[in-house]
């Protein structure tokens, strides 16, 4: 095969597994019995469209297992180690933002009349505020529920007699800690993440919330050839947790058929789970989610 054809047939291929049209993913291992699957979430769209997904609830149905990132049991938070808030006020965050950074914060929080937002590290209110635009702020016809997907295909796995099992630890705590560790320039990123995401809210911007849309529509790009630690947007904590989960279910995944509903971003990347299991090994290929 001449070296032009051949790299664009490989060029073909990883546009293919970057664009599959899909949220589901199958998991095997050769001369293994056991199939898996993960599933990518988006944690604020409603429950009701995963209810539409009969391949994916088929496949949760027959499953042994669900593990999430967090379940309901798992997320009571820790009263030690939130006490620890307190560290932040107002005037550490005005050190990290500029004077109309400064007034766009005052004027979210007068708003949503929430002054402890002062009180959380930028790493945990990004996660906060973030979650609050996409769940509270984005128009959604039809929404008959806030409830979480994930804890919705939590209650599901439960009512079918599925056991629930947590990737991680309290993520309460995860993220206290993680944001212990935070350099100042890292601060300064995350707090500006939060300016971003309260100014869209005060200014009535709603076009992020098309994510939500392109998200309903399996117009996910993977982006499995893309090396974090290369682009210069490194998430130490998405990496670590993914390869914390991975050494997890590449055990669970020889013994059992495991489905996984984890954030769809833990897929992304190089270091996404699904690079991951490939690399020890596992046959990880979309299959249609509806």
């Amino acid at each position: 095969m001449k070296p032009l054809i051949a790299l664009l047939l490989l060029c073909t291929g990883l546009r293919a597994q970057n664009t599959p049209g899909t949220l589901l993913w199958e998991v095997s291992r050769q001369g293994s019995p056991f199939k898996s699957y993960l599933f990518g979430t988006f944690h604020e769209v409603e429950p009701s469209f995963f209810a539409t997904l009969n391949n994916t609830t088929d496949k949760l149905a027959s499953a042994d297992v669900l593990y999430v990132e967090e379940s309901s049991v798992q997320a009571a938070p820790s009263p030690a180690l939130f006490s620890k808030l307190g560290t932040w006020n107002q005037a550490r965050w005005d050190s990290l933002l500029t004077p109309a950074q400064q007034t766009v914060f005052r004027d979210f929080i007068s708003r949503a009349e929430r002054p402890d937002f002062y009180k959380l590290p930028p790493l945990v209110l990004n996660r906060g505020v973030s979650g609050m635009y996409f769940l509270e702020f984005c128009p959604s016809s039809g929404r008959q529920s806030y409830e979480l997907m994930d804890t919705y295909i939590e209650r599901r796995a439960r009512q079918h007699g599925k056991p629930v099992n947590s990737l991680d630890r309290n993520q309460g705590d995860l993220l206290q800690q993680a944001a212990a560790t935070r350099s100042a320039t890292q601060d300064s990123m995350y707090a500006g993440f939060c300016v971003d995401v309260m100014q869209k809210m005060l200014q009535d911007d709603t076009k992020d919330c098309a994510l939500m849309d392109k998200y309903k529509r399996f117009e996910v790009d993977y982006q499995l050839d893309t090396d974090l630690t290369t682009t210069g947007n490194i998430s130490p904590l998405l990496i670590e947790r993914n390869n914390q989960w991975t050494a997890t279910l590449e055990t669970a995944m020889q013994t059992r058929n495991c489905f996984v509903a984890i954030g769809l971003r833990h897929l992304f990347y190089k270091q996404g789970l699904i690079e991951q299991l490939r690399l020890r090994g596992f046959s990880v290929t979309p299959v249609a989610a509806a």
